[in-house]
């Protein structure tokens, strides 16, 4: 994390470390072991994981001996026999501490975040005197310049929007406060699961001027080049479970075990539909690529259970999860922030919020209907970016840009979709 650009600590990085030590100091546990057991974990060989983190096996099959033998419990296991001859899997303590410290890495960098932009702040205080001055040579310029307000204001008429449901709370906040800036216009928005937004224009030919998707390759796929003009990345998020307190075994789920309690007979879990939501296709890559940690008969037991409780967008799962009729359901963290429900945070192994593990995700796939019933569709794992696209033929051109613009920025959109669980994209 560095200063701001043009500040003395441009190129300058805060960075820390986690480690584990033994009475004396000396280190047992360090990043380069948690690498190895994360690799370990996706190649199902030590090979493979020494080749991922630029080392020789030697030394890596050295670093995990010598780590167990402090520990004293071994952290891999090799499993023999097969077509491949067999593989190397961790064990459940080793598995365990990779989750765990995935975990704690997360927290912590929740922590550090505003207390490293405070450091950086105050370090660079200097530089930030001339802001007020610049702020009202800015302010002059515009006074003395063509006025953007009242261009502003002459914005008028009907916006239409077709969104994804995850963004339906973070949508209203933020065109209530377009709509204050710009009165004059009035927006029309309508929540359904990215996919079937997407046929609204595609099948339906509904007339629409902007369309907000869950996932960016949706438009992507379905809209450009014949339907939009661009494809703009604008926000992020990631899987979780979610649960109300009255959810059998809500006490006990844990990163371990939430794989063997889903899939047991007396817990009904829900999902939204892969062909009409991205949160759907997203919850099946999940557990697709949990089989590389968990039990893989566990997870093909929750991809076929409780098909009755899957729904067209993510957000008509709430109603069955405040009914009682499920325990559980797969759905992005910001809805579940949004609506003030508990919710298991998964590891970024499988959580496809962290683009560091991009690569990883890109292993899983699923295939979903396309523009057109007897088309096909084949998404990738990759992490969650939501993405805009304006219309070719919007009506409303002009309202729709200064909306865009509104939800880019750092003072309107992007601090409201932050606020509810959702931090704004960046390259």
């Amino acid at each position: 994390m560095a200063g701001n650009k043009g500040s003395k600590y441009y190129d300058v990085f805060l960075d820390y470390k986690i480690w584990l030590t033994k009475k004396g100091g000396h280190e047992i546990v360090e990043h380069t072991h948690f690498m190895l057991l994360e690799k370990i974990s996706q190649t199902g060989s030590i090979a493979g994981a020494a080749e991922a983190v630029g080392m020789s096996y030697r030394k890596a099959w050295g670093m995990l001996r010598d780590c167990e033998r402090e520990l004293g419990f071994p952290l891999v296991e090799t499993l023999r026999g097969g077509s491949g001859g067999g593989s190397t899997v961790l064990s459940h303590d080793g598995l365990n501490l990779l989750l765990s410290y995935s975990n704690l890495r997360r927290d912590m960098d929740k922590l550090i975040k505003e207390n490293v932009r405070a450091f950086f702040r105050k370090i660079n205080e200097p530089l930030r005197l001339f802001v007020p001055f610049l702020l009202g040579l800015i302010l002059l310029c515009s006074c003395n310049g063509r006025g953007s307000v009242a261009e502003d204001s002459a914005l008028s008429g009907d916006l239409v929007i077709f969104h994804a449901g995850s963004l339906a709370a973070p949508f209203k906040a933020i065109t209530d406060s377009f709509t204050s800036i710009h009165p004059k216009v009035r927006v029309l928005a309508e929540a359904s699961g990215s996919i079937d937004a997407a046929r609204k224009i595609t099948e339906l030919r509904r007339d629409c001027d902007l369309m907000a998707s869950a996932d960016y390759a949706v438009i992507e796929n379905l809209l450009l080049p014949e339907y939009g003009l661009e494809n703009i990345r604008f926000a992020t998020n990631e899987m979780a479970i979610v649960y109300t307190n009255r959810s059998r075994y809500r006490q006990q789920i844990d990163t371990l075990n939430w794989a063997e309690i889903l899939s047991r007979d007396d817990v009904a879990v829900g999902r939204s539909d892969p062909d009409a939501d991205p949160c759907g296709y997203r919850t099946l890559l999940t557990l697709r690529l949990a089989r590389n940690f968990y039990d893989t008969t566990l997870l093909r037991e929750i991809e076929q259970k409780d098909k009755r409780f899957i729904r067209p967008k993510e957000t008509d799962l709430l109603a069955l999860l405040d009914a009682g009729a499920v325990d559980y359901i797969f759905l992005y963290r910001s809805v579940a922030i949004q609506h003030n429900l508990p919710y298991l945070e998964l590891p970024h192994s499988i959580n496809l919020g962290d683009p560091d593990y991009n690569d990883f995700y890109s292993k899983a796939s699923v295939e979903v209907r396309g523009s057109s019933p007897s088309e096909k569709m084949i998404m990738k794992g990759e992490a969650m970016v939501y993405g805009i696209t304006r219309l070719k033929n919007a009506p409303n051109p002009k309202a729709a840009e200064a909306f865009i613009e509104y939800l880019l920025s750092a003072e309107g959109g992007a601090a409201i979709l932050e606020r509810m669980g959702q931090k704004p994209y960046s390259r």
